[in-house]
């Protein structure tokens, strides 16, 4: 199903200095609402973000035990109160995610920060979840890690906290020592860290949840816009033009290499196994080969994806440059319209052309 961009797009034709809430009517006074914060929770699938969330906010988002993953949107958890200050965590999807690709999981994430900027709504901070008790980085971590690094900005990263989780999964020790490596890695914590983020231990209770959102509430506390919102609405990028789109492409196009380059070993490996009659080797390299050819037809799925989606941007083009007629009254309206609808199709065509000059399209 394409994505609705529409409330995006409306607001986003404001200069960039117009990105304000809009002014309300005078009301009759009423009991005094609690000033409100909005935080955002990332982290890769099966990290633990819902039940996070749960446990922060007494919500009852779908969580799972395994990798398949419960977040298919962004979804809010329940208002909670927490230093005077009512308090809304928002959970994301993550890459890697088993039900959506990476691109989805791309479009879905922006859409609704670009969305919420247009409208006036900053974010009080940024959660990152990691997993202590995972052995090694995996792929699909340091993807994730990097997206929250574009993602955030330098600016808006002093406003966020790499949050270690199942610490009960792991010796203290060996997690002690892991975290340390994490910490001073270039690839990994230490770039975030290094711009501001802060680093904090769950111990997966509701007092631990909360003493690290409350790090981010405190007086001194000042909402910033991540980058991505600046990008897509106050320099009107495309979302493959971010920063965090960069870093998306870059990496896929890397693994599609990197499935290339490593099916013509195995290739190279089999064809030796079979000479010197090895078929246990032979037996391994096949179940090696399966590998591979599973990751490049969920690189190829994620190409189809983008076809499909560039299809869906050029006939909402055309939709748009056939809408000419309007009536005499409305022409105001309707032309105000069209420009909008029109700026929707560009932003999605150039968005898909970039993702096809990445070599990621057919």
């Amino acid at each position: 199903m394409p994505f609705n961009f529409k409330s995006f797009f409306v607001k986003a034709n404001k200069s960039p200095n117009e990105h304000t809430i809009e002014p309300q009517h005078a009301q009759e006074p009423g009991p005094a609402s609690p000033p409100k914060a909005t935080i955002l929770v990332m982290g890769p699938t099966g990290v633990g973000k819902s039940t996070f969330i749960n446990i922060a906010s007494n919500s009852d988002l779908r969580t799972s035990d395994g990798l398949m993953s419960c977040t298919e949107k962004v979804e809010l958890s329940r208002p909670f109160e927490l230093d005077g200050k009512e308090v809304v965590l928002v959970d994301s999807p993550g890459f890697d995610d088993t039900a959506k690709s990476d691109s989805d999981v791309l479009n879905i994430v922006t859409e609704f920060l670009a969305s919420e900027y247009a409208e006036g709504r900053l974010f009080h901070g940024v959660l990152y979840l990691y997993r202590i008790s995972d052995m090694r980085v995996s792929g699909t971590a340091a993807r994730n890690m990097r997206f929250y690094r574009e993602l955030c900005g330098a600016d808006a990263l002093g406003n966020s906290i790499i949050v270690t989780n199942m610490w009960g999964g792991v010796d203290a020790a060996k997690g002690e020592m892991r975290e340390a490596e994490l910490r001073t890695n270039p690839h990994f914590f230490k770039p975030a860290l290094d711009a501001g983020a802060r680093l904090a231990r769950h111990d997966n209770t509701r007092a631990s949840a909360h003493a690290i959102v409350r790090q981010l509430l405190g007086d001194g506390a000042v909402p910033r816009p991540l980058r991505v919102q600046r990008e897509l609405v106050d320099e009107r990028k495309r979302v493959c033009e971010t920063a965090a789109g960069e870093a998306l492409l870059q990496d896929l196009a890397l693994l599609e290499r990197k499935h290339l380059k490593e099916m013509e070993s195995l290739e190279e490996e089999m064809a030796e196994a079979m000479r010197e009659q090895d078929e246990e080797a032979q037996r391994e390299l096949e179940a090696e080969r399966e590998r591979v050819r599973q990751e490049q037809a969920k690189l190829e799925a994620e190409k189809e994806k983008l076809m499909q989606l560039r299809r869906q941007a050029e006939e909402a083009a055309a939709a748009a440059a056939s809408s000419t007629v309007v009536h005499e009254d409305a022409v105001g309206p309707m032309e105000e319209h069209k420009e909008k609808g029109s700026y929707l199709s560009k932003f999605l065509c150039g968005t898909l052309s970039c993702l096809s000059r990445r070599n990621l399209s057919d």
